[in-house]
């Protein structure tokens, strides 16, 4: 074909193949020189802090009075979950039962919202010591309620709360964005 004849069609031809020739060798050019549209890879976590702290860690019962303890994380990594050890003493006498419930606004009359709360762990029973885990997310710098309510007591008996991470499981990474 004599492109002198044909001055459409060598123009198409000719457009054809520079485009074709850019499909092709951009990219590799672009990535080699750091530019490009699309990205991958993989991150972990390389340094943050974790931990709760807790308002009240020990609460003595001398009726069936319930009381409240806060959990907040006191760290930079949020939880998944929170997990806590309960330790109930043993009273001189009687067999006193506690339940744990969590909520996420602080309690006001013995209520959660309008509700009773969440019940964490099961029945408690005097002279034990139990780890219970709550699936609630804690962010960092979140916080959450806690109200422990006995049931028979007759004599003193004291009931302390540790809360603690149990498991790297319950840690979530913080989210990352490209700002």
């Amino acid at each position: 074909m004599n492109c002198l004849t044909r001055r459409n069609a060598c123009r198409t031809v000719a457009t054809a193949t520079v485009l074709l020739l850019g499909v092709a060798l951009v990219p590799p050019i672009a990535n080699a020189a750091g530019i490009g549209g699309k990205a991958t890879g993989s991150s972990s976590v390389t340094a943050g802090t974790w931990g709760t702290t807790a308002s009240v860690t020990s609460m003595v019962f001398t009726t069936n009075a319930f009381q409240t303890s806060t959990i907040t994380n006191s760290g930079t990594v949020a939880f998944s979950a929170e997990s806590y050890s309960v330790t109930v003493s043993k009273p001189a006498s009687g067999a006193p039962t506690f339940k744990v419930f969590q909520c996420a606004t602080a309690w006001a009359s013995n209520l959660c919202s309008g509700g009773a709360g969440t019940q964490v762990g099961g029945t408690l029973a005097a002279n034990s010591v139990t780890t219970i885990t709550s699936s609630t997310a804690l962010a960092a710098a979140g916080t959450l309620y806690l109200q422990v309510e006995p049931a028979a007591v007759t004599a003193s008996t004291t009931v302390t709360l540790s809360p603690k991470v149990t498991s790297p499981a319950q840690l979530r990474a913080a989210v990352k964005t490209n700002q």
